[in-house]
Parts: C-alpha cells; sequence; structure tokens
C-alpha cells in the first residue's frame, strides 16, 4: 500500500509540474501557486536521503546555495533589514529547481516542455488579440501588447521560445512538423516584434547565430543562414511593426541627448545614468557591496552628491542591469557567485541535442537580458529560469542513471 501511494503520489507530482509550466508565462498568481503546491508534494514524497544524495553533488545547486547564501550574509552589513529580507525572499521561486532535478520522470520531460510553450501560444493569442483591437486584457495595450508581465521579460519570453521552435524546424525531419513548428515560429517573431521589448529582439538575433553555429557543421552556411533570417525579421517589423520602428527612433533619440544635452530622463538615458553612478558605488563598496537595499540608497546620495543633473533618475528602484544590481549589493565577491551559476548551468552535459541546444539558447537569451533588466528578482522570469534549470538537470539525472 506504501509503494503504490508513493508512485501514485510521484505521478501526481510530476503531472503537477506540467501544469506550473502550463501556467508559467500566463499567470503570476498561478507561479506562486504551483511554487508552493509542487515544493509540499516534493516534502510530502519524502525519500530525503536519495535526495539529498542528488542535490550536494549537483555544482548548479551549489552554486546557487552560495550565491543565495552570500545574499543572506549581507543582511550583517544592511541597515535595512526589513527590505533586504523582503528582496532575499523573492528567491523562493528557485525552490522548483530541486523538485523538478529530483523528482521529474524521464517520460515527463520533454511533456513539461511542450507544456509551457502552449502557455506561451496563449499568451500570444490574448497578445495579438489586443493589438488587433479584438479584446482588451488587464494592462495590455495596443503600444505595449504583453499581457501578463513586464514587456522586457516578456520579449524574453518570446525570444526562447521562437528559438526553441526554430532549432526543432532544423532538427525534426516530418515536414508535417516542419510546417507546424515554422508557423508558430514566425508568429512568435511576428509578436515579438510587435513588443515594446527591444531586449528581446536583440537576443533573439544574437540566438539565431548560437542556434545556427551548434546546427551545421558549415559554419558560412551558419553565418549565412542566420544573417538572411536577420535581415527578414528586421526589415519586417521595422516596415510593418510601428511599435518596433518608434523604439528604434526613441533609443536613437535617447543616446543623442543623452551626449549632447545629458538628458538622463528617457529609459535609456536612466540606464546611461545607472551605469555611471555604479561605478561610485563599487569604487566605495568593491568587495562586498553596499548591501542588498543600502545599494539604492547609495544610488540616490551619489546622484544628489555628484551629479544633481541626473535627479530625475533617482526614482529608480533598482539598476536596470541585473550585473550592476548584483555587482552593487554584493560587490565583486558577489557577482563572482552569481556568475559561477551560468558557468556551472553550461558545463551540464546533456547527451540529448534538443536540450543540449535549449541550454545555449537559454543562456543567450538570459545573459542579454540581464543588461537591460534585473530579472533575476522577477517572478515570472525566476520561474522560467527554475524550469528551465530543473528540465536541464533532470535530462542529466536520466542520462546518467543506471
Amino acid at each position: 500500500m506504501n509503494k503504490f501511494f508513493s508512485i501514485n503520489l510521484m505521478t501526481f507530482l510530476n503531472y503537477t509540474i506540467v501544469a506550473y509550466a502550463l501556467v508559467l508565462p500566463i499567470s503570476r498568481a498561478g507561479v506562486s501557486f504551483f511554487t508552493a503546491f509542487v515544493v509540499l508534494l516534493w516534502v510530502i514524497e519524502g525519500d530525503f536521503k536519495y535526495k539529498a544524495s542528488l542535490l550536494i553533488k549537483n555544482k548548479v545547486i551549489i552554486a546557487i546555495m552560495l550565491f543565495l547564501g552570500i545574499n543572506i550574509l549581507s543582511l550583517l552589513w544592511t541597515n535595512d533589514m526589513s527590505s533586504s529580507v523582503d528582496y532575499i525572499r523573492r528567491y523562493w521561486y528557485l525552490l522548483p529547481i530541486m523538485v523538478l532535478y529530483t523528482s521529474v520522470k524521464k517520460e515527463f520531460i520533454p511533456t513539461i516542455l511542450s507544456a509551457f510553450i502552449i502557455g506561451m501560444f496563449v499568451s500570444e493569442v490574448i497578445s495579438y488579440g489586443v493589438y488587433f483591437d479584438l479584446w482588451d486584457f488587464k494592462h495590455a495595450t495596443k503600444n505595449n501588447i504583453s499581457p501578463f508581465m513586464h514587456h522586457i521579460e516578456y520579449s524574453s519570453f518570446l525570444a526562447f521560445t521562437a528559438l526553441i521552435l526554430l532549432s526543432r524546424i532544423f532538427s525534426v525531419e516530418d515536414i508535417k512538423l516542419k510546417i507546424l513548428y515554422s508557423f508558430f515560429f514566425v508568429t512568435m517573431s511576428g509578436n515579438l516584434f510587435l513588443t515594446a521589448g527591444r531586449t528581446g529582439q536583440i537576443a533573439l538575433i544574437l540566438g539565431l547565430y548560437v542556434l545556427a553555429l551548434i546546427s551545421f557543421k558549415n559554419k558560412f552556411k551558419a553565418v549565412f543562414i542566420s544573417t538572411v533570417l536577420t535581415v527578414l525579421l528586421v526589415t519586417a517589423a521595422y516596415n510593418y511593426s510601428t511599435t518596433f520602428h518608434n523604439r528604434v527612433y526613441d533609443a536613437i533619440d535617447s543616446t543623442i541627448n543623452v551626449i549632447q544635452s545629458k538628458d538622463y530622463c528617457s529609459s535609456w538615458g536612466s540606464r546611461v545614468g545607472a551605469y555611471i553612478t555604479a561605478q561610485d558605488i563599487v569604487v566605495e563598496h568593491p568587495i562586498l557591496g553596499a548591501g542588498i537595499s543600502d545599494n539604492m540608497d547609495s544610488f540616490r546620495h551619489i546622484v544628489d552628491q555628484n551629479y544633481p543633473y541626473m535627479k530625475c533618475i533617482k526614482a529608480l528602484q533598482h539598476m536596470h542591469n541585473q550585473y550592476l544590481q548584483v555587482l552593487t549589493q554584493l560587490g565583486f565577491v558577489g557577482l563572482f557567485f552569481f556568475l559561477f551559476i551560468f558557468y556551472n548551468l553550461g558545463s551540464v552535459k546533456l547527451d540529448s541535442r534538443e536540450f543540449s541546444t535549449m541550454k545555449y539558447l537559454y543562456l543567450t537569451v538570459l545573459t542579454m537580458a540581464f543588461i537591460a533588466e534585473v530579472l533575476f528578482h522577477r517572478a515570472f522570469s525566476l520561474a522560467l529560469f527554475s524550469l528551465v534549470t530543473g528540465l536541464l538537470l533532470a535530462q542529466n539525472r536520466v542520462e546518467n542513471e543506471v
């Protein structure tokens, strides 16, 4: 009876993870609920000796724990304990990594990935409906058609999903599947270039080159195909997407205004201002940083003291750059532990070509997106990191099981 209960609980847990992947792109409340639920089921499932033996030997898990450890250690020198604890608390969205790594069954791995893609399709349909004035949906508008999350997050989700679909176009032999994946790649890419997220658009272009270099032995052919796809996508977006067209000119105008007029009040200008100010914070706190919340207090103080002409950027809640955020919070020690996570994730050995390719595509999109936004502190992006990392580790586990 206990064995029967254990088997059924494991199966139920795996189906729950499928549901988690499905709702991940379309419901923040769903992400929170299923994060808590899958962890609860994992605890009830037991078998902690086996799970612990896997976790303590995994370099990605160790790297994440080291990063969380330096975050917790930084509480010793913070001046705002409440805000700092609240900031660190957000990392609970990383817990499903342990669940997926230790408890996902082999046959569920592709199903979980497909569930995420279906969730993205639902989000895409809603987004197109807003764009073509078929319906209103939450905070989405014709100029910002991201229905569930921040437009930079949404653009990175779209870029990653589009690249997964393109990788399947390159790898599958069934012509019907090629046509199906091609259709969804075109609609997903189109949706991306209708959004206000320039970050995801650049990440997609970089990902095209990474994917082609992985997929084709002939590197000249790889670069040629990537360049052709890039030209087609950008030309179509420039001519048919008013949002993309306007965002290109906004970026140009903002850059000119920063250089000529020292105008840091635009989206682009505020990021430049944050980069300038971050240098002063790092000089003052190079090793362990200013603290989790204290970095923004230092930021505002430095603007007042050294850069009064940038006072409009004092309202920023973070550095708008994940690398600078970690560097100013936790210094070079914290940045090392942060980058150590992605080094180890990139080092995970996978025999599966699909999941090996997915690993490099995800790292390309994520490390690019980190330049523009603090994504490692947003619920949707942390959940996607948990899902992808958990799947990669689970695939590595099943490939090495005797």
